[in-house]
Formats: structure tokens, sequence, C-alpha cells
């Protein structure tokens, strides 16, 4: 009888520990849903973007648009009609509000119309036998077309964003290509009966002289940009794009008329509006 209880004592004693060292094995398993101090949220995401607008040029005037580097006096100004272009490139997001970009845009074809005053070296033939080295008015009507095409790269800085919309600003820099075409009648209009032209081929003094000369060149210069718009959130990782932007094309090298005479462009300035779309790559 006591070999019995001193038994059951004994396996009771057991059944206990081993009920306690399991029930210590199962809570030390256990894992808070409760985040520690050292637990940090991360996002997801390469911060590479790729986007694709279509471009469109507002109509604009150059102050100053080509000067005559001999020949005809300078002064002429031109008036820059629309143009539609393309740009693509990608970006990077390098912070919370800062991104920068690489653009290739090219513009297509856009017509240039320019009527200005020139004045004309000629002589005055009063006096048949002192003739008199003089000048006198006319005017210079060029009909033109230019494109371009551009690679700039362009820092942003994102604004707060409110609801779906992030506002931005953006300056960027690089180089471009100019293509230019050009057709230019100048006209010659002695201011007195006795005056004859000499920026032309000799004529009857006092006539009314015309003369047409082309040129077709390119060059590449600088470029120069500034840009504000707006980013319109779709969904994750898509935007539409909306900005107004600033491009200034640098001078370029002297532009050669088919008749030896040349000009110098003073740069071409654009005021685009842009839409298109941002795409992030994750």
């Amino acid at each position: 009888m006591k070999r019995f209880v001193l038994n059951s004592t004994v396996a009771a004693v057991a059944l206990f520990s081993a009920t306690s060292a399991f029930a210590g094995d199962y809570n030390s398993g256990v894992v808070s849903k409760t985040p520690s101090e050292s637990y940090t949220e991360v996002e997801f995401g390469s911060g590479w973007y790729l986007r694709g607008d279509i471009t469109y040029n507002i109509n604009g005037r150059s102050s100053s648009g080509i000067n005559a580097i001999e020949g005809v006096s300078p002064g002429i100004q031109v008036y820059y009609g629309d143009a539609v272009g393309a740009r693509v490139g990608f970006g990077y997001n390098a912070s919370a509000n800062t991104r920068i970009e690489v653009n290739a845009e090219g513009i297509f074809s856009s017509d240039i119309r320019g009527l200005g005053g020139r004045t004309f070296n000629a002589v005055d033939f009063a006096d048949p036998l002192a003739p008199v080295d003089t000048t006198t008015s006319g005017t210079g009507e060029i009909e033109a077309d230019y494109s371009v095409s551009d690679l700039i790269v362009t820092g942003y800085y994102d604004l707060p964003t409110m609801g779906n919309f992030t506002p931005y600003i953006g300056a960027g820099a690089g180089i471009a290509r100019v293509g230019y075409r050009e057709t230019e009648t100048l006209t010659c209009s002695p201011s007195a009966a006795t005056i004859a032209c000499t920026s032309f081929p000799p004529g009857a003094a006092g006539a009314e002289t015309t003369a047409t000369r082309t040129l077709s060149e390119e060059y590449w210069t600088y470029a120069y940009q500034l840009t504000a718009g707006t980013a319109i959130a779709v969904d994750d990782r898509t935007s539409i794009d909306l900005s107004y932007s600033f491009t200034q094309i640098g001078d370029g090298d002297d532009l050669n008329y088919s008749d030896g005479t040349a000009i110098d462009v003073d740069g071409i300035r654009l005021h685009q509006l842009r839409a298109g779309i941002r795409y992030d790559i994750w």
C-alpha cells in the first residue's frame, strides 16, 4: 500500500513538471502583434519612372530675331507660329520631394514670318560727274521654318500634395539642335530718282530693286528651361502630368545665304503647354 502511494506521488510530480515545461515552451513561442521599438516601415520600389508628353508651342515673338551681318542693316522682328512636339524621358525620385529627369524632345517644323524696315547701301547720281555714296530705305520679308530637338536634364521640387494633385516646379539645362530653312525677299526702294541701290546687281537709278536669297542650315547650341505644373495621381504607379515650360534656345553660328551674305539668329524662345503620363517602375 505504501509503495502504491509513493509511486502515485512520483507520477503526479512528474506530470506536473512536464506540464510546466510544456507551458513554458509554448509561452516562449508567442509573438506579440505590437511592433517593437526597432520596427521599421519599409517602402518597396525602385524610385525610377518613365514619362511621355505631347507639347504645344504657344505663339511667341522674338524681340530681336535676326541680325544681318553684311549687306543690310539689323533689326527685323520675327514671329514664330504654333508647333507641336513630343518628349520622352526617364527620371529618379531622389527624395520625398526632389526628382531629376533626362528628357529628349523633338519640335516639329514651325513657320516663321517677319517683316521689317531695312537700310541699303546706295549711290546718289545727282551729279553724274561725282556720284556720292549714300543709303536708302527698303524692306526685308522672310518666310522660314525651324525644327528643334534637344536633350535636357531637369531637377524638380514637388510641393505638398493636395488630394490627388502634386504641384511642382523645375529648372534644367542641356543642348539643342536647330534646323533652319529660310527665304528672304529684300526690296530696296530708293528715296529719290537719282539714287541707285548698290546692295543688288547694278540697275537704273531710282528703280525699285528686289532680290531673293535662301538658306538651309543646322547648328548646335545650349538650351535652358523653367517649368511649373502638377501631377494628377491615377493609381499607385501612374500620374497624368500637365505643365507649362519656358525654353531658351541659344545663339548659333552665322547662317549663310545663297548670295554669300550671312545672318546671326539671336536664339529662339519657346512657350509650351505639355500633357503627358508618368509611370513608376517597380
